[in-house]
């Protein structure tokens, strides 16, 4: 068998196969050796009977088969010789077949994407320093203090207030209705948390343990959830147990029961760079977004269609998993959506391509810069990523073995290891000092926020 290729500009190539008349003689021979288990010829059981009877037999009743061997086999002899490697096995076309004497099949495969990098190095990155105050730590202190808080039941005729705690039973209905049920309990409620519902706390604060207080709450319309917004409900709430929220001093012994520290001072030192590191990492992580942003308007790709038409299913059934949303056809969510199919389509394939050329300049820069990620590496970062759970690293390996999320794992670390070292070589200027409240506002800002 002789080859030929030919290097397209759209990431494929296009290949010839020239097949003489002993390649030939030999598909077919070993497709009629295939074929003749499952022969039943007069005077012979199944599979008995003699190759050259079956050959008579079968005739040019294999030919197809006989090809598709020919092809394959062909193919498999020179797929590591290839030039440009095969992404997958393409469909042959046959230009020319002379029986018993020549075949010429031809075909168009689709080689690896084709990245020509930018000027990733010269990328430039203004990077907030961040400032950590006395009343961050002191915040953090405050979080600390209401994590080893303990509960003290009031004493008889104390009413609640906030910061108390309270086991309750209440019974509720919607406005003008029955209540669902007869009764319900609710233990170590937090009176005045950020998280209860806005106004509700305040109909319970005064009461004493025993007193059953009767009122209405009313939802605002725009409630997240729909079922309840702006719809009014009867509470009638009883006050089982009513407890104080003691916290504990803020001093060297909260500080050695917390993490082990030797004083309070300690501590705070602990919190303080731990803030400045978290935030960092913060800002690295957004600033990686615009990093990427850049050096990909500045690079050239040329990327394999299949590759494009799986990703775009892919972030198609993803979104649809996402949001629960019944299992459809692109076809079926463009009418659901009441929109333009092609629409919806190039905005599928739109969001592929970025994540496929996010993808492939992470490792475009991986070869260029020859990162590599060893067993060893990934042992390490394992042995941290177990640390902070607390667990050993051979619990954490079974876990994420169960799951099966160790290549997951891997291929996280990896891209890790390639955003370090990128944010690394990028040209950085450290301009404003920003609060970490003003760092939080910067982590929350939405892409099409910022200046």
């Amino acid at each position: 068998m002789e080859y030929k290729t030919k290097k397209n500009s759209n990431a494929t190539v296009d290949i010839k196969l020239t097949f003489e008349a002993s390649d030939i003689e030999k598909a077919f021979d070993k497709t009629y050796a295939e074929k003749q288990k499952d022969v039943k010829l007069p005077g012979f059981r199944q599979g008995k009977a003699p190759l050259n009877l079956v050959k008579r037999h079968l005739g040019d009743t294999v030919t197809s088969d006989a090809i598709n061997t020919l092809i394959v086999e062909g193919m498999t002899s020179i797929i590591t010789k290839l030039e440009h490697p095969m992404v997958r096995f393409p469909k042959f076309e046959i230009q020319d077949y002379q029986p018993g004497k020549t075949l010429i099949a031809n075909a168009v495969y689709e080689t690896n994407p084709e990245i020509t990098l930018g000027k990733y190095k010269k990328v430039k990155v203004k990077l907030p320093e961040v400032v950590v105050s006395d009343a961050d730590v002191q915040e953090e202190i405050e979080t600390i203090r209401k994590q080893l808080a303990r509960k003290q039941l009031k004493e008889e005729g104390q009413t609640a207030a906030t910061g108390d705690i309270i086991d309750m039973e209440y019974v509720v209905r919607e406005q003008g209705q029955e209540p669902k049920n007869a009764s319900n309990t609710s233990n170590d409620y937090h009176l005045g948390h950020e998280s209860n519902l806005k106004g509700f706390d305040e109909n319970l604060y005064g009461l004493k343990t025993g007193e059953t207080k009767d009122f209405t709450h009313s939802f605002p319309e725009d409630y997240a959830q729909n079922e309840v917004a702006g719809k009014a409900f009867e509470y009638s709430v009883t006050i089982k147990a009513l407890y104080a929220n003691i916290l504990p001093a803020a001093d060297d012994d909260l500080a050695s029961e917390f993490d082990g520290s030797d004083s309070l001072n300690a501590l705070k030192d602990k919190i303080r760079k731990n803030l400045k590191e978290r935030f960092e990492e913060g800002i690295k992580n957004k600033k990686m977004e615009e990093i990427y942003k850049e050096v990909i308007d500045d690079s050239k790709y040329i990327l394999p269609e299949s590759y494009v038409k799986e990703e775009s299913e892919h972030v198609f059934h993803n979104m649809i998993h996402e949001f629960r949303l019944p299992h459809i056809t692109i076809e079926k969510y463009a009418e659901m959506i009441k929109k333009d199919l092609k629409e919806v389509q190039d905005s599928f394939k739109n969001l592929a391509e970025t994540r496929l050329k996010h993808f492939f300049t992470r490792q475009k820069i991986a070869q260029t810069e020859n990162i590599v990620y060893s067993d060893s590496d990934f042992d390490a970062d394992l042995e941290k990523l177990a640390s902070s759970y607390q667990i050993s690293l051979s619990d954490l390996k079974k876990e994420l073995e169960k799951g099966k999320l160790m290549d997951n794992y891997r291929e996280n670390f990896f891209a890790k290891k390639v955003d370090d070292t990128l944010f690394d070589l990028v040209e950085k200027k450290y301009t404003d000092k920003l609060s970490i409240g003003q760092v939080k506002e910067y982590l929350n800002q939405k892409e099409d926020q910022k200046a």
